[in-house]
């Protein structure tokens, strides 16, 4: 007996031919489309300002990124849509709760350009006539359009300060009221653990209960390991797909299906799953489970194919598998595997003593051949996302695959920090400063000012520079702020911003920043880091000296450093003499 949901779930990801509904226009129609899908709270949010006052709401982004899924929830919250009633390219709806019509585009990127400027001028025009518009569009061909259109430069500025912005409130363009929502800019990950829950419902999997070859399938035996261990899976997965928003690698709602559908079923069929004997039974469960397959493995080996998937290939670069584990010794040294679930671990251990016996007596090639060391890289794997985690054991990990501060920096996200933790952080990045000024930590805890010197780009470190200014290490404070989202209380969170006396502007510490600081003030510098990382830390250095610089004066100030520490010499110029002091 077959799964068709099976299917469906391989046609969801692009490491095979059979994706066809990898593409929302697709899965609309798809009857399995309306019990997987998440009821987005950006929806609702738009769905109530259609109800305040005719409105022209735009919706543009990545491709993948939900706008026309968005455009079928709101439809269907309207009822002027059946379920799974699929889109017209563009059409009017008279709506009789709203008492007004509707005008909506599917997807203005994918028409001829005059087709495009008119069906934007249409839409504009919807709420100067008393009814309401969608209009879904990439950001590329928008903002051609509106060229095409207006062909006015304050036009296109405008246009682009409304998609960073993203405010989610009415705005005018050249005297047409627009409500634009700039979907590249929403955060997707608070999607992940929500459309992997439904990718699990349970009634979604009956015709698997009821299968004669349950007992042998890959694929089942994946639904329930995933569904015994769901919620420390949903903590790797959500934080892993953090790490990569963090880090300017943001997936679209698309990229993330594609990754979860993947991890599941590793694109293998119904027809495909044969009833073996027990050895061949528990190899095809290795080969095929969930911990190979979110990593882009079958069994010990890379699936070419998945590197299509762009998780997967983020993952493979980022090699988490390599990494040395809290629970490694117990493995691979006392075989013992009882971190691990229990349905998992009945893979894990025969698997283990299988590939493991013929080294037994050759240990130096079980440290050194391929085999073994794939082996061990999977076991790692099913370590990450089906080990016995409790909260202080997963922060470990997260600290250990990503970065070290990546598990405080989650914890700053979503909770308001004490102060002996600001303190901490505060000590943290201004000893991170002080290198990025000085060029070493020597003074450091002996000085209450972080020196400003001139630095001669490329020259390494110098022993006497020209000094300045300074700043106060009291000037400088770590402020938390709690940023409240308009569409969806759950995107809702805390930043850290850095505070300086002398300037009203702050200075948000990304992760990407705080890893670096964090990285510095350990003594690990690195000189390859994000350039837009690096314009960021330039722009706060430019306007911290701009603030901190000495006055004119006739005093010259020079920076000595010397085995005892910095020491500031001051040279005086009057009358055509010197004086040091």
């Amino acid at each position: 007996m077959g799964n068709n949901y099976i299917n469906y779930l391989n046609s969801l990801n692009n490491a095979n031919s059979s994706n066809e509904n990898a593409l929302a226009e697709a899965q609309i129609t798809n009857p399995f489309y309306e019990k997987i899908r998440v009821e987005r709270s950006l929806g609702i949010y738009l769905a109530e300002k259609l109800k305040e006052k005719p409105v022209s709401i735009i919706l543009t982004g990545h491709a993948g990124d939900g706008k026309t899924s968005l455009v079928y929830q709101i439809l269907r919250q309207f009822n002027l849509i059946k379920s799974n009633e699929d889109l017209k390219v563009h059409d009017e709806i008279y709506s009789e709760e709203l008492s007004k019509s509707i005008f909506y585009v599917k997807d203005m990127s994918e028409l001829p350009k005059d087709e495009q400027v008119e069906l934007l001028h249409k839409s504009l025009k919807a709420s100067q006539e008393g009814n309401s518009s969608l209009l879904v569009s990439n950001t590329g061909p928008l903002l051609n359009t509106f060229n095409r259109k207006f062909n006015n430069e304050e036009v296109e500025m405008k246009l682009l300060k409304l998609m960073d912005e993203n405010s989610g409130e009415v705005s005018e363009i050249d005297g047409n009221e627009i409500l634009l929502i700039n979907m590249a800019r929403i955060d997707n990950v608070i999607l992940a653990p929500k459309l992997f829950k439904n990718l699990m419902a349970e009634n979604l999997w009956d015709k698997c209960e009821e299968c004669s070859k349950k007992q042998h399938c890959p694929i089942y035996n994946n639904y329930k390991s995933l569904n015994n261990n769901l919620e420390n899976v949903n903590k790797v997965i959500t934080s892993f797909y953090r790490w990569m928003f963090e880090n300017d690698k943001r997936l679209t709602v698309r990229q993330t299906l594609s990754h979860l559908s993947y991890s599941i079923t590793g694109n293998l069929s119904c027809e495909e799953v044969e009833e073996n004997d027990a050895t061949l039974n528990i190899i095809n469960k290795f080969n095929f489970h969930s911990s190979n397959l979110f990593f882009g493995y079958v069994g010990m080996n890379e699936d070419e194919d998945a590197k299509q998937i762009k998780a997967i290939r983020e993952l493979q670069y980022l090699k988490l598998d390599s990494k040395e584990l809290e629970n490694d010794y117990s493995f691979f040294v006392k075989h013992n595997f009882d971190f691990l679930n229990i349905d998992v671990r009945k893979i894990a251990e025969p698997i283990w003593t299988r590939y493991t016996r013929q080294y037994s007596y050759q240990s130096l090639n079980f440290l050194t051949e391929k085999e073994p060391f794939e082996l061990r890289k999977a076991l790692r794997r099913m370590q990450i996302l089906f080990g016995r985690h409790d909260e202080a054991s997963i922060a470990r990990l997260l600290s250990n695959l990503f970065s070290p501060i990546f598990s405080e920096y989650l914890s700053i996200r979503s909770n308001k920090i004490g102060t002996r933790e600001n303190r901490e952080l505060r000590n943290k990045v201004i000893k991170a400063l002080y290198f990025l000024f000085v060029g070493t930590f020597n003074g450091f805890s002996s000085n209450d000012a972080i020196y400003l010197p001139l630095v001669r780009a490329g020259r390494g470190f110098q022993n006497v520079q020209l000094l300045q200014g300074r700043i106060e290490k009291r000037d400088i404070k770590l402020q938390q702020k709690f940023i409240n989202s308009k569409f969806d209380e759950e995107e809702s969170h805390y930043i850290i911003e850095l505070k300086v006396a002398k300037l009203t502007v702050t200075f948000p510490i990304s992760l990407m920043l705080l890893d670096y600081l964090d990285k510095i003030s350990k003594g690990s510098v690195s000189t390859k880091i994000n350039p837009s990382l690096s314009h960021g830390i330039d722009t706060m250095k430019s306007k911290l000296y701009e603030v901190y610089k000495f006055e004119e004066a006739n005093t010259i100030e020079v920076l000595v450093h010397t085995n005892l520490g910095p020491k500031v010499i001051s040279l005086d110029v009057d009358n055509d003499e010197m004086f040091i002091g």
